[in-house]
């Protein structure tokens, strides 16, 4: 029985490639993927074996692992399949060629003592955006190259155009058809669910040249005729191209978009034509879009290659399954949601008369502290915490002293319950995660026990930046003015809470002719289903004083002047649209912490943990994993550059 080795970000086409492998010859496999949480693995496991007919318990021959360093030690093989693609999950700055998935790859193949290589890319020339060595090769292939030959393994080469079949990855596959859908159904939901009619006034643009086209070939087929090849071709070197002999419009494609999606889809060439969410997509795409471009390299084309073209037909029907998969995931996510708290392990702990209550949420991993906002429910962590639990142990609460009437609680108190929890869990060390107001209660309590500390994310940070006054929001201030009113003369508070217990305004012109302008102030909308929330501090009177008491509070703590004395890595993230705790302060307070990464998402709001949960879910995960490793404060830049489809 021969050993196999998968690897590579494209998972889609490594499960269609595995499942026939399983299905008629006698390898064993071995899958190793980047990242893989219980999620994908499912997922994962169930499309294998769909394609080979086999089942978990009766076949042996295939194992799905995590790459993770030092896993090249325990893997042998004699060929190898490296599946090139879009990398799902965000890498920190800094840290993309030391982490690249052909690097990681390179280790592995090295030490397997694999002979052969079978590498699937893309058949798009690169030489217009880069200088080869090689005429006609990527950059990639020239690396595969000279890594081969170094070696001594021969090297199969198959470029391909895109490739859609019948089945469609919900956690992200990392190849271009299935990283454009989801970026179209992110921006598309999420958009909705701050003005859900939004679109039923207004088209989404997509930037791209005129003469831009997309070649579609069949995902079956190509995978039968990659196998087929490169099973009779063990002694020798080979490359070959596929791709259809026609190709579509990006336009036209952009239309079938439109009509499975129900929304307008328009493919524009001028850059001034895009509003505010079309830049959003644009961001979505250029994460998971690389320097692609120019014509298909078709000369390296076998004579011999079948028709690998798909018909209008197929086409669609391939996106209107894709599309109902998509809204059945969200289905079930919204039906999972809805349980979640249900799951959590509630725990009590006696706290000076009072009860702090805390919940744990999955099983295994390493343990995440939850720091929420002063006076928030938990609402907005549900979604970020549902796949949080794929890979760790999740201690979140809602913080305490709004509702009593005795002395009022200070940031120290809070802190105080941090050390508490972690005393009666027996933690020795964990991840701190803090939202807004959290991240000072983070800081603070690494000063006090900074061992317990591993690193710290934080979102959409409040800090107080002492001589930056313009580093404040109008919602910052005038919450902040109201407070000290209340403070200063408690019978006011009847009067300010009923100035604060409003709901945030949705009311927007939809037929607002400037596009642009509509697009602004769509942005700044707070998820629908979350608006409530900012009112809860406000429910009675004494909450409200309280509140008020507490905000006051955080202002007499200086808590910056530690920043420098923080040792552990620290992760800030800023969002662009956010009007409570504004973009620009968590680029100015990233640079006063020893080791840290900035970061800042395109068009989200303060509530990002709850619209994007996927997306700050990866970006913590690949910040715990390189969070060891020290580094200088880097920021990610939100400009928007154009997106240009696979053009031919």
């Amino acid at each position: 029985m021969s050993e196999l080795i998968v690897l590579g970000p494209n998972k889609l086409l490594g499960a269609q490639i595995i499942g026939r492998l399983l299905a008629g010859t006698t390898h064993h496999v071995t899958w190793v993927i980047e990242d893989l949480d219980s999620h994908i693995a499912e997922e994962l496991r169930s499309l294998i074996y769909k394609g080979s007919g086999l089942t978990e318990a009766a076949e042996p021959r295939f194992a799905l692992i995590e790459w993770n360093a030092g896993i090249e030690s325990n893997v042998r093989a004699a060929e190898v399949w490296f599946l090139d693609g879009k990398l799902e999950s965000p890498q920190l700055p800094g840290t993309e060629e030391q982490g690249s998935p052909l690097t990681n790859a390179f280790r592995i193949i090295a030490a397997s003592g694999a002979k052969i290589l079978n590498y699937v890319g893309s058949a798009y020339d690169l030489g217009n955006r880069r200088q080869c060595a090689l005429p006609g090769l990527s950059e990639k292939e020239q690396q595969i190259g000279v890594f081969c030959a170094e070696h001594e393994i021969r090297s199969h080469s198959f470029l391909t155009s895109w490739l859609i079949g019948e089945d469609y990855v919900t956690s992200g596959s990392g190849d271009e058809v299935h990283c454009l859908l989801h970026a179209v159904d992110d921006v598309i939901a999420e958009i909705q669910e701050r003005t859900p009619e939004y679109f039923d006034f207004q088209a989404l643009r997509v930037l791209a040249a005129k003469d831009a086209a997309v070649n579609l070939i069949s995902m079956n087929s190509a995978v039968e005729l990659m196998l087929a090849t490169a099973a009779k071709n063990t002694n020798s070197d080979l490359r070959q191209c596929m791709v259809s002999d026609e190709d579509i419009s990006w336009q036209d494609f952009c239309e079938q978009l439109g009509e499975v999606y129900g929304i307008s889809i328009l493919s524009v060439a001028d850059p001034e034509e895009l509003n505010a969410i079309d830049r959003l997509l644009a961001s979505r795409l250029s994460e998971v879009e690389s320097e692609r471009g120019g014509k298909a390299v078709r000369q390296y084309q076998s004579s011999d290659s079948p028709d690998l073209a798909i018909d209008r037909e197929t086409q669609l029907e391939f996106l209107n399954s894709a599309r109902q998969k998509q809204e059945q995931e969200r289905r079930e996510r919204d039906e999972r949601i809805s349980g979640l708290p249900n799951t959590w392990e509630k725990k009590s702990i006696a706290r000076n008369g009072d009860d702090l209550t805390y919940y744990i949420a999955g099983t295994q991993g390493e343990y995440i502290l939850i720091l929420n906002a002063l006076g928030q429910p938990l609402d907005p962590w549900h979604r970020l915490v549902d796949v949080l639990i794929r890979r760790h142990r999740v201690i979140l609460w809602a913080t305490r002293g709004l509702a009593a009437e005795s002395q009022p609680l200070r940031l120290s108190d809070h802190v105080d319950d941090i050390d508490a929890i972690l005393h009666e869990e027996q933690i020795s060390s964990c991840h701190l995660a803090g939202w807004c107001t959290g991240p000072q209660a983070a800081v603070e309590f690494y000063v006090r026990r900074p061992s317990a500390i591993l690193d710290m994310v934080f979102l959409s940070c409040a800090f107080k930046v002492a001589g930056h006054p313009e580093l404040e929001t109008a919602y910052g201030n005038n919450l902040e003015a109201l407070c000290r009113v209340m403070v200063n003369n408690p019978k006011t508070t009847s009067y300010v809470r009923n100035a604060l217990a409003v709901p945030l305004s949705s009311d927007i012109n939809l037929d607002d002719n400037d596009t642009k302008h509509l697009a602004d102030q769509v942005l700044l909308l707070a998820n629908t289903k979350l608006r409530n929330c900012v009112l809860v501090p406000f429910q009675t009177e004494t909450s409200t004083f309280n509140y008020a008491r507490q905000i006051l509070d955080l202002a007499t703590y200086p808590t910056l002047e530690y920043a420098g004395r923080v040792e552990v890595p620290v992760l800030l993230i800023g969002c662009e649209c956010d009007q409570v705790a504004a973009a620009a302060k968590s680029s100015t307070v990233a640079p006063m912490f020893p080791i840290s990464h900035h970061v800042e998402f395109p068009g989200a709001t303060h509530y990002s943990l709850y619209d994007r949960p996927k997306l700050v879910a990866d970006m913590m995960h690949s910040f715990f994993k390189k969070s060891r490793a020290a580094s200088t404060c880097e920021s990610v830049a939100t400009g928007v550059g154009e997106w240009v489809p696979t053009a031919l």
